[in-house]
């Protein structure tokens, strides 16, 4: 039971303390939950002895009591009292339960959504060189199933296992005090099926965790990109050997959630199975050894209805130890949350940008690698300077320009914006300053004018600044050509859009948030000549001495309109 100490101790590490409080208060209400699946279970007993045994008024007190409280005349009333007493204790018991169940879920899922957001909070803390090196699949996993993971295998699988442990305690218990025999027959039948089950299973459940755990994003991974590249695959003819790669990861998936099926199906046929042999054993030791039919009929109820209850909560037990087993690997997903590495965060400062960027004798090496992409490089611009940057490919252009950014941290020299060093208290401010126009535009699944606006929501969107800045990009013209204006939806990533047209709402974008520096990387290499021309003109557009730009460019011909072009060749 290892993993039911490391899960306790792993709870206890990363819950907030908030949280260990509700933690507390779901356990209670578990154990009131274990108290009303005993009074329902006990609750039967009287209605059984009624039926097996006559003159109960006089043998037992219980019954005198009830009998003369409700001023019966025979006892079939009775019975039929202890018949409609019954039902209503279990009717209660389980609106009960279904309140308790609800609480522990709404718990659960507010974990789920806490920890969903811290990691997709740590992720971004990590930055622009995590996300570059991480697969997207993985980070998804990571923010969506292992949160989900964590509060409904881990959290709700060890307060479950818990609470039918303390269950199991107290019917055994029970059991002892009524009948020591019967408890040494579950002993001897039920529990060891139980524990041998147990020890065959847990290390194939961790086998299929980690198993399930790797396909996963890779299956995400596969049709992800046989979506998103399907006028390639379609074009070169391998789309065959896509829907070969889902399938084959599709098949070892489906082989994992069969015998994760299986495994979890598994303890209800062992368990009932046991109890079976068992009272096959009761009968055959009644029948020779007990005085009576009646008291063989009774010792049988009592062992079968005590079954009937062990038998879901080891079931409960090895479901929840196999989810555990099979979730071990969110412990490492989720240990940054524990080290507290949300916690470090520096005070968000403001910085001021009205002279220049300079960047200062910069060396930078990209990790896990010897190669020196920069050495010793220096580069001014002043406020209002269009600035072109050219060079051969792997030159060096992109990682001056991410460190220009922000992005990237120079492995030496240092990156000032007038005269403070950029650094994280600064971030927030900076990017505040800051629009960026990659060579592919990432294009929200919405309409125009959200993509333009974006990250803002429909209803705080300035419609003059957006007329404005869509003049600015030179994209007016196509907005009055679209059938809904602005609110026209343009695809998933501007499928509904030219490549020329693409840039330009990136462009549109920057320039709504109002910027005061603005970066083109590489946004006319995919262009065709006429539409890079026209790119160009809007960028010549822009330059008023108010607006800082740094473009990125093969062709010289970009570069027309720049006051200087940097030629960036690699080691300087």
């Amino acid at each position: 039971m290892n993993i039911i100490i490391r899960s306790i101790r792993f709870i206890r590490q990363i819950l907030p303390k908030k949280q260990k409080k509700k933690a507390v208060g779901i356990s209670f209400l578990l154990l009131i939950n274990s108290g009303l699946e005993l009074i329902g279970l006990g609750a039967i007993l009287p209605l059984f002895v009624l039926l097996l045994e006559s003159n109960v008024v006089e043998k037992y007190e219980w019954a005198a009591w009830l009998y003369s409280s409700f001023e019966l005349t025979d006892e079939r009333q009775l019975i039929v009292i202890l018949a409609i007493g019954f039902f209503v204790v279990i009717v209660l018991k389980n609106i009960l339960s279904l309140w308790i169940l609800k609480i522990q879920s709404i718990f659960s899922y507010s974990l789920f959504k806490q920890f969903s957001l811290q990691i997709h909070e740590l992720y971004y803390k990590r930055g622009y060189s995590f996300f570059k090196n991480t697969n997207s699949n993985i980070i998804l996993r990571d923010v969506r199933t292992a949160s989900e993971r964590f509060a409904q295998s881990i959290v709700l699988g060890t307060l479950a296992f818990l609470n039918e442990i303390l269950i199991l305690v107290l019917i055994v218990a029970g059991i002892a005090i009524y009948n020591i025999e019967i408890l040494g027959l579950l002993t001897i039948t039920v529990f060891p099926s139980f524990f041998i089950f147990y020890r065959w299973v847990r290390k194939r459940s961790i086998e299929l965790g980690e198993i399930k755990n790797k396909i996963e994003p890779i299956i995400g991974k596969n049709i992800f990109q046989s979506i998103f590249g399907q006028v390639d695959v379609v074009i070169s003819g391998a789309e065959n050997n896509f829907r070969r790669r889902i399938e084959d990861n599709l098949e070892e998936l489906v082989e994992v959630n069969i015998k994760t099926y299986i495994y979890n199906l598994a303890p209800t046929r062992v368990i009932e199975t046991s109890l079976m042999f068992a009272v096959a054993i009761i009968i055959a030791f009644g029948i020779y050894m007990l005085p009576s039919k009646t008291e063989l009929i009774k010792i049988l109820g009592l062992f079968v209805l005590a079954g009937y209850r062990i038998m879901p909560s080891i079931n409960r037990m090895m479901i929840a130890i196999n989810g555990l087993n099979q979730s071990i690997w969110v412990f490492e997903v989720l240990k940054p949350l524990v080290q507290n590495e949300l916690k470090i965060t520096p005070i968000s400062k403001k910085i001021e940008f009205k002279k220049q960027l300079e960047l200062n004798s910069i060396d930078f090496s990209y990790p896990d690698s010897n190669e020196v992409v920069l050495n010793n490089f220096s580069l001014k611009i002043k406020r209002g300077e269009v600035i072109g940057l050219i060079g051969p490919s792997g030159g060096g252009k992109t990682t001056v320009m991410n460190i220009l950014l922000g992005f990237l941290k120079p492995t030496s020299g240092f990156y000032k914006i007038d005269e403070t060093i950029l650094s994280e208290e600064y971030y927030e401010d900076f990017y505040k300053k800051v629009g960026y126009v990659q060579q592919q535009v990432y294009l929200l699944d919405g309409s125009l004018a959200e993509n333009i606006a974006f990250g803002y929501d429909a209803k705080y969107i300035n419609y003059e600044k957006l007329e404005f800045v869509l003049k600015q990009a030179s994209l007016w013209e196509m907005v009055n050509g679209l059938p809904k204006g602005v609110y026209s939806m343009i695809g998933e990533n501007g499928a509904k859009l030219s490549g020329g047209q693409r840039q330009r709402v990136g462009i549109a974008r920057a320039l709504y948030s109002d910027v005061e520096i603005l970066f083109l990387d590489e946004a006319t290499s995919s262009l065709d000549d006429a539409t890079e021309m026209e790119i160009t003109e809007s960028i010549n557009k822009l330059s008023d001495g108010n607006l800082t730009i740094v473009v990125i460019a093969h062709r010289l011909s970009t570069l027309d309109g720049c006051n200087r072009i940097i030629k960036i060749e690699g080691k300087i």
